[in-house]
């Protein structure tokens, strides 16, 4: 389609009269991740692919008045869109986006001193560099990027989807989470060619402009809700609402139809413009970055040694709390009274492999998982890929800013919400088993920051390759 375009393009543009040249589509697709006008901010993983087609109409994109009467330049136009991204680096993503005009109409444009114009064409493809800048991955409060785009001077003047010249543009992506609404806000600004319309009104200039973008979105994975609004400021002022539903097909390959009215003076901002059309995205997991035995042998004789406890060493009902992960023993509390050392973290064994080991950070007070975690998913494909030999161990932290029982309770639901993320994955509920230490095992036992009370707010997670002995979460004794 694009070779046959770019043909038709050729012979049109040798056989037209001279006319003016400038694009007129407003429409920007975002690439990656985010809704499908506005994007969040994150970037794909190193290796992840992400492609989208669809296909779009607008009404009334180009009209032209001199006070007495309106001539519709472009009445009705429907074009299409292919975009493709790719993560390159952790902090670099690289995407390209061709349209194509495929079919338009309207008045005869002489009298606004254009010629006769094309009814299909190709658009201005664009490239463009998203560089991430915070990352909520890193535990940073929001996701912000900068992108940085080159629009190409290739596109067919006579279907009015081309600039006499190349345009840039550059803006600042941010968003991040809050619950189930994903909320995201872009600005920046468009360096183009100018090009003014003879004998018309001032709505008739193509210029460099600033542009505003707001969007929010629903998480999950079922039916989504996408919510977009964009503005531009100068030359004219411009708005449009865009709001529709995205949702899955097959795995990885998600459809997706969007619609909404527009109000203001910049060329090429339609009555209205509905969009349809599929999306597929591949992002492999994290590569494994560790294990090191040496510095896990540091970590675990850290966890061998607890913090000493404040005042009179509490004691708690441990059997109440731990599901599926205590053995009978752990259940048998020692008589006398005597306070007794809290359980300890699990330890392998010298015949326990270990594959995987990482902590997930929670906000204080929750637990819920904190928007993507890469560690869950490297468990999934390490687990998945063990059959029935793997084992995963949740142990849930709390910090100190609540009672023992409070602490008990959040550092339990945290394991919980591990281990139901596994469960929804794939991993066999029998393969996943989850404790609660409440603010037994600090990292931090004096924090200082903010940051040192968010080591405290963890979910510790280990994945077992079990041997001939059974695993079990009773730690050898001390």
């Amino acid at each position: 389609m694009a070779a046959t375009l770019l043909a038709c393009s050729v012979a049109s543009a040798q056989s037209a009269e001279q006319s003016l040249s400038f694009d007129l589509e407003r429409l920007e697709t975002n690439v990656g991740r985010g809704t499908l006008l506005v994007g969040n901010g994150e970037l794909m993983v190193p290796g992840g692919l992400s492609i989208s087609l669809l296909g779009h109409y607008q009404r009334l994109p180009l009209v032209l008045s001199d006070g007495a009467q309106e001539l519709q330049v472009v009445q009705d136009r429907a074009t299409a869109l292919l975009a493709v991204s790719y993560g390159v680096l952790p902090w670099l993503e690289l995407s390209a986006q061709v349209p194509f005009v495929l079919w338009q109409q309207g008045d005869d444009p002489s009298g606004a001193g254009l010629g006769p114009l094309s009814a299909q064409g190709l658009g201005t493809p664009v490239l463009q560099a998203r560089l991430g800048l915070l990352s909520r991955r890193h535990r940073q409060p929001v996701d912000l990027s900068a992108d940085l785009g080159v629009g190409l001077p290739v596109g067919t003047g006579l279907a009015l989807a081309g600039d006499a010249g190349p345009r840039f543009h550059a803006r600042m992506v941010a968003g991040t989470t809050l619950g189930w609404l994903h909320p995201s806000l872009e600005a920046g600004v468009l360096f183009r060619p100018t090009v003014r319309l003879g004998g018309t009104g001032a709505n008739t200039k193509a210029s460099s402009e600033i542009r505003l973008g707001a969007a929010l979105a629903t998480t999950g994975k079922g039916l989504r809700g996408e919510l977009a609004f964009r503005t531009t400021l100068t030359p004219q002022v411009s708005m449009e609402l865009l709001g529709g539903v995205r949702f899955p097909l097959l795995v990885g390959l998600d459809a997706f139809v969007l619609g909404g009215p527009g109000l203001g003076g910049a060329l090429g901002t339609p009555r209205f413009r509905v969009l349809a059309g599929v999306a597929f995205r591949s992002e492999p997991p994290p590569k494994l970055s560790f294990i090191d035995e040496n510095a896990d042998r540091e970590f675990q004789l850290a966890l061998a040694t607890p913090a000493p406890p404040p005042g009179e060493a509490p004691v708690r009902p441990v059997g109440t709390w731990e599901l599926n992960s205590l053995t009978r023993s752990d259940a048998q509390e020692p008589s006398g009274g005597a306070a007794h050392e809290p359980p300890r973290p699990y330890q392998p064994g010298p015949q326990e492999k270990l594959v995987l080991r990482g902590a997930v950070p929670f906000a204080q007070g929750s637990s819920e998982l904190p928007g993507v975690v890469p560690l869950l998913d490297q468990a999934v494909l390490r687990l998945l890929e063990q059959t029935s030999k793997g084992l995963v161990i949740v142990e849930g932290h709390a910090d100190t800013e609540s009672t023992d029982t409070s602490n008990m309770i959040i550092s339990l639901r945290r394991a919980q919400a591990v281990r139901r993320y596994l469960i929804d994955q794939g991993v066999p509920a029998t393969r996943v088993r989850i404790r609660g230490f409440g603010s037994d095992w600090l990292v931090s036992p004096k924090p200082a920051t903010e940051q040192e009370r968010q080591l405290n707010r963890r979910a510790e997670v280990l994945v077992l390759m079990e041997t001939a002995e059974p695993v079990t979460t009773q730690a050898p004794p001390p």
